[in-house]
């Protein structure tokens, strides 16, 4: 998307046709015991030297390509660890291969024995909102739950740009529940209009976390503010982060508020804990974006 005000994704949302018709179709395609032993790996920077390389693997019906991270030293001895999907942006591309390498960055920002951390791939013809691109966040969710010690209720997803339309989407369609949601530079309503906002019992579980800039090249500040307040006045157990500075791409989170992100897998934080977010937007907020209002969000319970 380079337009500068929102456009409805109507070929999307008409494409929406029956989610668990594809994804039980994905479901009976058997799932390999184990990743196949010729999956390709990638390089670990030299800060992660603990973390076992990326797996590059194709899964599902259309062999969708993905990529996977393991907690550093290797599956948990005991007890199970937690699960992160990471959700891309540019989900209209050619490019099939966006999801390997899609999810490394974010290995800086968690607890790095806690969580296995992977991300499916989204291009023209599979968006995050199609029946398609949902099979494949499905597909890859239940893989991994087959096939490493991960707890079933600590599933959580972020979402980068497009990568959050997948997160709302799977939020209202999704088979399993979601314990905790990062969205940065969203628009929500391109998949759920604002009058839809109430009423959806699947928000109210677990945690909503919405970072977003003032100076979003892709989703402007007058439309997509407006949203979140109205996100937050219905729903208790979400939080906006706001910078007016802010712009769309993750590098300048990565660069400006690196403390914010750590926070949203801290160790300390519970399934209905927000984190504090004083520090960074003290740094990045002189004055309100417009639409928000300022009333501090309602304490998590």
């Amino acid at each position: 998307m380079r337009a500068t005000k929102l456009i409805p994704y109507l070929a999307l949302l008409a494409a929406t046709v029956s989610l668990p018709a594809f994804a039980a179709a994905a479901a009976q395609s058997s799932l390999p015991a184990d990743p196949p032993a010729t999956a390709s790996k990638a390089a670990v920077p030299a800060a992660r030297i603990q973390a076992p390389p990326a797996l590059h693997l194709r899964l599902g019906l259309d062999s969708v390509a993905c990529g996977i991270s393991l907690p550093a030293g290797g599956p948990p001895k005991r007890g199970k660890a937690g699960l992160i999907i990471w959700l891309h942006g540019g989900m209209r591309s050619q490019n099939r291969e966006k999801g390997f390498e899609a999810h490394r960055g974010w290995l800086d920002y968690i607890p790095p024995r806690r969580y296995y951390v992977c991300s499916p791939s989204a291009y023209a013809g599979a968006e995050w909102p199609t029946p398609q691109g949902l099979a494949h966040i499905e597909f890859l969710i239940g893989y991994m739950l087959k096939n490493y010690p991960i707890d079933p209720g600590d599933v959580n997803m972020v979402g980068v740009s497009d990568g959050c339309l997948g997160v709302v989407s799977y939020s209202l369609q999704g088979s399993r529940p979601l314990r905790h949601r990062v969205l940065i530079s969203s628009a929500p309503q391109l998949v759920l209009p604002m009058e839809s906002l109430p009423g959806q019992a699947r928000f109210s579980q677990g945690t909503w976390d919405f970072v977003q800039g003032g100076k979003d090249r892709l989703f402007p500040s007058d439309q997509v503010f407006p949203y979140f307040s109205q996100f937050r006045a219905l729903y208790p157990n979400a939080q906006v982060h706001a910078f007016p500075e802010g712009e769309h791409d993750f590098s300048w989170y990565a660069e400006h508020a690196p403390d914010l992100l750590r926070t949203f897998f801290e160790e300390s934080r519970s399934p209905g804990k927000g984190p504090a977010t004083e520090k960074n937007a003290a740094a990045a907020k002189p004055a309100p974006p417009p639409g928000l209002d300022q009333k501090p969000a309602q304490t998590r319970k």
